[in-house]
């Protein structure tokens, strides 16, 4: 067993914690005030009746430890669901101390809320969950990821994940639509900030950046369909990191989405390729939405629907007879419920195609999520990331195939290094690109 301690994320600044603070009205507090974790703790555990099934009803089966890759990869028991569950409980029996405090920081940011042990606990304990809420305490007496906290600040300042300002979104969209012109040899149409039918909520962190042809696909399905689109410059990404934080937080970012959805007048709101954005879309955005008589669906449910009805026309033979693994995104198959579209359009446009994942409730997570891209956790999630790559061997895979942004820059950054380790040469795409490669225009 490996002692992760020395695995942590470095703290965000107080400068940058007080800021953040000011947004949702709390008041920062002494970051050594172990007995300010337990009082805010006892009184979550009191008023969330998940909480406290949570902890009062796992008898340790270790059910948890078969499935977590968090332990899985890493041996230690802290760093599984059953340490922090066990942690938790030290903090309810006041064993409140510096090292607690320590433990708490590092093991809570280590779990990748990936919930994949909910699904075999037979409690159907969401330990996930119980990580959320002590980070959220935690955040309260100013101890918090400086990438995660950064993110956020760029999220509520620009309403994007790489903080780009309005010019430089313009040019990059500008320069997708030049180049779809020279690959597909058609004219696209796409609004900035102008009213439309539908808003699309691309993902910033990858959209615009590693995993082009994905914002490639968007736009030409879209425009296929005759759907009248528009991208905010400033609501232009689905990306939400308050989930990982503070739902404080995830809300007022998902608020920004929802203020332009009015502002813009669209009847519509269309989520890209990214997973935990989705989860929040899902569950929070689209019931608000609502609330305006504005709807809310996935580009992935509109590009099945157009498969099945014959409003586009595909030829798969485009993206060759290389294997494409599919890898369900762990905040789609668990808490998203967007399972069975994006495998019936893997199904349509590539030959040779396999899952990764045989049940989908138990997908494996990328390794990347909850806010482990950070730069000092890279190592920490290059070995969460070996569980997939090495199953990914098996299949044979030449790519894997993952609509989701956090999986595609967790895999930008690793599969480099794994591929050197193993002396192989896979890669990863989003689903949306290889829609953008099959379209016939």
């Amino acid at each position: 067993m490996r002692d992760l301690r020395g695995s942590r994320h470095e703290y965000a600044s107080m400068e940058l914690i007080e800021e953040l603070h000011s947004r949702i009205g709390v008041s920062s507090r002494d970051p050594h005030d172990a007995n300010y974790l337990r009082g805010a703790f006892m009184r979550r555990y009191r008023e969330n009746r998940n909480l406290k099934l949570a902890l009062d009803l796992c008898i340790e089966c270790g059910a948890c430890l078969t499935v977590c890759p968090a332990y899985i990869s890493t041996g230690d028991i802290n760093n599984s669901p059953l340490g922090r569950l066990r942690l938790a409980r030290a903090i309810i029996n006041n064993e409140v101390g510096a090292e607690i405090l320590s433990d708490a920081y590092t093991y809570y940011w280590q779990c990748l809320t990936c919930r994949r042990c909910s699904w075999v606990c037979p409690m159907g304990i969401d330990v996930g969950d119980v990580s959320r809420t002590i980070r959220s305490i935690l955040y309260e007496i100013c101890l918090a990821p400086r990438y995660v906290a950064g993110v956020i600040d760029n999220l509520e300042t620009t309403g994007n994940f790489l903080g780009l300002p309005p010019d430089a979104l313009k040019s990059i969209i500008n320069n997708i639509i030049d180049e779809i012109r020279t690959e597909k040899g058609v004219e696209v149409k796409v609004k900035i900030d102008e009213p439309a039918y539908a808003l699309l909520l691309p993902s910033a962190c990858a959209d615009y950046t590693v995993a082009i042809n994905t914002f490639k696909g968007y736009v030409v399905l879209l425009n296929r369909l005759g759907i009248d689109f528009t991208i905010s410059t400033r609501a232009p990404d689905i990306t939400n990191y308050g989930l990982f934080l503070d739902e404080r937080h995830m809300k007022l970012i998902a608020e920004r989405i929802i203020n332009e959805a009015r502002r813009l007048g669209v009847k519509l709101v269309i989520a890209g390729e990214c997973g935990h954005g989705w989860r929040v879309f899902k569950n929070y955005i689209i019931p608000r939405l609502r609330e305006y008589g504005i709807e809310g669906t996935h580009i992935l449910y509109l590009t099945a629907d157009a498969i099945r009805r014959g409003s586009i026309q595909i030829d798969k033979s485009l993206n060759g007879d290389l294997t494409y693994v599919y890898m369900d995104p762990c905040h789609y198959a668990r808490g998203g419920d967007l399972v069975r579209e994006p495998r019936f359009i893997l199904s349509k446009v590539a030959n040779n195609y396999s899952y990764l994942n045989e049940k989908p409730e138990l997908a494996i997570c990328c390794g990347g999520t909850s806010g482990m891209l950070a730069k000092e956790m890279e190592d920490l999630s290059i070995k969460y990331a070996r569980l997939w790559y090495e199953r990914a061997l098996m299949k044979n895979a030449d790519y894997i195939v993952v609509p989701c942004a956090a999986c595609k820059l967790q895999m930008d950054r690793v599969l480099p290094k794994l591929n050197r380790a193993y002396g192989r040469d896979v890669t990863f795409i989003g689903l949306m690109d290889l829609v953008y490669k099959a379209l016939i225009t």
